[in-house]
């Protein structure tokens, strides 16, 4: 039992450590995939307004009606 509490002292240090790295590095690409989600989103929505104001300005609309309809 000895032989193995030396070596778990000597590697409980290490995977603590690793442990903390992967939780920040989870935290990280998960934030970043939901700032991808929410400026694809963004982006759909000025894409859209912006194929409205052409499509009311083909038709001689006000372009202010079409986007405020958004």
């Amino acid at each position: 039992m000895d032989v193995f509490m030396d070596y778990f002292e000597v590697l409980a240090p290490s995977i603590g450590l690793f442990f903390i790295f992967w939780l920040v590095m989870r935290s990280l690409f998960r934030g970043d995939s939901g700032e991808r989600d929410a400026r694809r989103e963004a982006e759909e929505r000025e894409a859209q307004a912006w194929a409205e104001a052409q499509v009311a300005k083909q038709r001689g609309d006000d372009v202010d009606e079409a986007v405020e309809k958004l």
